[in-house]
């Protein structure tokens, strides 16, 4: 173990060095606080041992000067008779021990073990902060990896959007809000016309991607309150909270002339797609629980491939409209 004594009185520093090398110890001394500071800016110390009282710069301000340069070194400070409150700043600022040195040199003795129990905390103490940072590091992780989990099973593997099980969660935890607060609730269900043709043609990867990059191009299309799920196959829905029928077709209208007018580009050939869209939103008398919303939804999807596709439809007990 190596140590470092600092005191201004060379005779009881260099008694200090002999009784210390004799248990085992590698010592230096320092006769002031400067010389510490300079021996500890090239060499490092399992601890130090300084006195309190020293010329110009005292134990405590080179204790604290010590903390100001980063030097974590285990300080033991030395003081005489009477000095409690010495002892009681000096551990608040940082010292791992003190010893009161007696007239007959019995502190020497002492010195020793204060010693090897200061550098017993201090190896304590950095196992502590590495299991700590260690904790905290994989707290992170773990963190990380739960989102990540979260994400994943909410989420459809191809499409990346909503998947139709945390459709159904959004949509009760919405209609329950709506009840509540007598909300608007709508909802659109779509699907892409002619896609089975889309797959027998080009092959399912490109299916594949045709329903990647529709989700893609109507996830920006859409509010951030807005839930935009994969049904199944080449169905989507969307879940509207706050919104009306009357914003909501006006909504269904603008995605069905959005997808129309993309190109979809597979080699050098452009594939133009159309979608049917049904529209339908709790306004509606007979919509008085969540699977009457999806049965309405349903049909009116249904009745907009009945009348030619790439329209959009609702239906209620009194009106039907494009």
């Amino acid at each position: 173990m190596k140590v470092l004594i600092v005191d201004d009185d060379e005779s009881h520093a260099e008694l200090t060095q002999e009784r210390l090398q004799q248990k085992g110890f590698s010592v230096d001394c320092a006769f002031s606080a400067e010389e510490c500071l300079e021996k500890v800016s090239i060499s490092t110390y399992d601890a130090i041992v300084t006195d309190y009282s020293m010329p110009r710069i005292s134990g405590l301000e080179l204790l604290d000067e010590l903390t100001k340069r980063g030097i974590d070194t285990p300080v033991i400070i030395t003081t005489g008779f009477g000095d409690e409150k010495t002892v009681v700043q000096a551990m608040k600022r940082g010292a791992y021990d003190y010893i009161v040195k007696e007239p007959d040199l019995g502190h020497l003795d002492l010195l020793p073990f204060v010693l090897k129990d200061a550098r017993s905390k201090y190896l304590l103490q950095k196992e502590n902060e590495r299991l700590m940072a260690e904790l905290i590091a994989k707290s992170k992780q773990l963190e990380e990896l739960n989102l990540k989990l979260t994400e994943l099973s909410i989420t459809d593997e191809l499409t990346r959007i909503y998947n139709y099980r945390f459709f159904q969660l959004m949509l009760e935890k919405e209609w329950d809000r709506a009840e509540r607060y007598k909300r608007e609730l709508s909802c659109i269900l779509f699907d892409i016309d002619n896609f089975k043709r889309i797959n027998d043609l080009y092959g399912h990867p490109v299916g594949d991607k045709i329903l990647r990059e529709l989700a893609e191009l109507i996830s920006r299309s859409v509010r951030q309150s807005d839930y935009l799920a994969r049904y199944g196959g080449e169905e989507f829905v969307m879940l509207l909270p706050d919104s009306n029928l009357r914003n909501s077709l006006k909504i269904a209208e603008k995605l069905r002339k959005l997808i129309e007018d993309h190109p979809f580009y597979h080699a050098e050939e452009t594939l133009r797609l159309t979608i049917s869209l049904g529209v339908t939103s709790n306004e509606m008398p007979e919509v008085k629980s969540t699977s009457a919303l999806m049965e309405l939804v349903d049909k009116a999807l249904y009745k907009a491939k009945r009348d030619g596709k790439n329209c959009v439809r609702f239906i209620s007990s009194k009106k039907s409209s494009s």
